[in-house]
């Protein structure tokens, strides 16, 4: 469908101020009118670049662009890729990047600049496990890259690339992310969206400056304005799921929205389930709504769940993708890599047994290392039967080549017994063998192969690690609450937990945590289905178990 802009939207895409505030709700359009807005810009500085351009003159002033940074590089993409024709011919001259990967980039390219040449990266789950040199953890990347902005070239050199600069969900920046954003604009126009209705991070680790305040910064910058979109939805035209997803946010659940959402049936709830059924319950309801057609968002709460109920819908046929959990699938990715290594001979036993590890922890929540993880690097004695099964990969790895070893890395999860994270363990299967084939073919002695492999690995681990890398886009997707932002389905389901945390507060209005309500509940685009699991709700989600059908 061709982009048609409201009078609104057309003020935000005329506008030529050095820093414009555009606030909306879920699903007006924010990001579609920031791509046209981009685009109207490099238009109007490719006019400017012609009529500089001397007769004759082989140089010409440099080509404008622009920059989009966000917090998950795949919901901006999967946006501008539909809108593709918004863009239209200046999409190459739009960088679309995470502040972390943006940072990474920075330090990768430049850390020798301040004695960081080269930089590793150490997963967060890494940490808890190994102390590693010389490496950067995904916490030190913003800090490390606004120490390398301290030197004057390279900080030149940035600032003269991009005339505008695009902020996504800009209440969600902390203060590093804003120095960040300031520092590397120069004369940069800045374009900034915002909801402070969606501002669902305020209470995370480390989250300093995040808030709805954050907007009000954006207008103490010179030049500032601010433009609010009108509060229609383009997810959802008939404007039903926001407006009851609005009047929940404020905690009014008799509101004549909410009333209305249920009777037609685009909201949908059922409460009172029983935990110990979860997994068919969400399966019955899946299964369902791709009957109809949809395609399905299942919303989830905290890893542990989360790779849980995957690894059961799993086991029960539903074709599904995780999103949102990068270390899990990297270190799936990494513990495979390694047993491929191992095979062509060039990793040792011990460093399949570390990503094994790596792997384990990944897949759970908080700051205690699992026993198995601990048992599988040596330090708590493992029982004989893993043992025997650690006996049997090690010495079926040893007897392949690196070609029948991505078979039996793909496998090891079910031959190990592995607890959890199996549907990540697959998906990492189904990326690596291609790659595998692809090098082998490349390189006619296996050694080179391997190397290519190490390169590619990196490679794609750095942009998961960092929220740089797209994600499928899967009929069936299983994500965090956490992770919903930016994203949508047709349909979507929503699992609740007697047992799920939902931050610090205790009593009304639950200001924070009805944000994050707000947010799921506006991700589809005809129906939602909220399953409430055990008798004793939160208070956060208790009124909506009064309004189960």
């Amino acid at each position: 469908m061709t982009y048609q802009p409201d009078k609104t939207q057309r003020q935000v895409i005329d506008a030529d101020d050095s820093v414009l505030l555009v606030c909306g709700g879920a699903g007006t359009g924010k990001t579609t009118t920031a791509a046209a807005a981009v685009r109207a810009h490099l238009e109007r500085a490719d006019q400017r670049r012609a009529e500089k351009a001397e007769p004759g003159r082989r140089t010409r002033p440099p080509t404008a662009r622009a920059l989009f940074l966000s917090f998950s590089r795949s919901s901006v993409a999967q946006i501008l890729d539909r809108t593709a024709d918004v863009l239209g011919p200046y999409l190459p001259q739009v960088e679309i990047t995470t502040f972390h990967a943006f940072a990474w980039r920075l330090l990768t390219r430049w850390g020798g600049a301040i004695g960081g040449a080269e930089p590793a990266m150490l997963s967060e789950t890494e940490a808890k496990l190994f102390r590693v040199p010389d490496t950067i953890r995904y916490q030190d990347m913003l800090p490390r890259a606004l120490d390398l902005l301290k030197v004057p070239a390279v900080l030149e050199h940035l600032r003269a690339r991009w005339t505008m600069i695009v902020c996504d969900e800009f209440q969600d920046t902390d203060d590093r992310q804003f120095e960040l954003l300031t520092t590397v604009r120069g004369d940069a126009r800045l374009l900034l969206l915002g909801d402070p209705n969606q501002c669902i991070y305020s209470d995370l680790p480390g989250a300093v400056g995040v808030g709805p305040e954050r907007l009000d910064t954006a207008l103490d910058l010179p030049g500032a304005r601010r433009i609010d979109l009108p509060d229609v939805s383009h997810r959802d035209p008939s404007n039903v799921l926001p407006a009851a997803a609005a009047a929940i946010r404020r905690r009014e659940f008799d509101h004549a929205a909410v009333t209305a959402a249920l009777d037609s049936g685009r909201l949908h709830i059922q409460a009172g389930l029983p935990t110990d059924q979860e997994a068919d319950i969400v399966a019955a309801v899946v299964q369902d709504l791709r009957v109809e057609g949809h395609t399905v968002g299942v919303f989830s709460h905290h890893i542990d769940a989360t790779t849980a109920l995957s690894d059961q819908l799993t086991h029960l046929d539903i074709a599904h993708e995780v999103i949102g959990l990068p270390e899990c699938l990297s270190s799936s990715i990494d513990a495979q890599h390694a047993m491929i290594r191992f095979a062509g001979g060039v990793a040792t036993w011990r460093a399949v047994l570390q990503r094994l590890a790596v792997f384990v922890t990944s897949s759970v929540r908080g700051k205690q290392v699992p026993n198995l993880a601990w048992m599988l690097l040596g330090k708590v004695a493992r029982p004989a039967a893993l043992d025997r099964r650690l006996d049997k990969l090690h010495a079926a790895l040893q007897a392949a080549d690196p070609a029948a070893a991505v078979a039996l890395a793909a496998d090891a999860h079910a031959q190990l017994g592995l607890p959890r994270g199996e549907r990540h363990w697959q998906h990492a299967a189904q990326l690596l063998q291609p790659q595998v084939v692809r090098q082998l073919r490349r390189h006619a002695d296996p050694a080179d192969a391997l190397e290519a492999l190490d390169a590619a690995i990196g490679a794609y681990r750095a942009d998961l690690l960092t929220y740089a890398t797209g994600e499928p886009a899967t009929p069936v997707q299983l994500m965090g609450l956490y992770q919903t932002k930016g994203r949508e389905a047709d349909a979507t389901v929503v699992v609740l937990r007697s047992n799920d945390f939902y931050g610090p507060e205790r009593h009304e209005p639950f200001e924070t945590g009805s944000r994050l309500l707000y947010v799921v509940l506006t991700r589809a685009r005809h129906k939602t289905v909220a399953l409430l699991f055990g008798d004793d709700p939160r208070p956060l989600v208790a009124p909506l178990a009064k309004l189960a059908m």
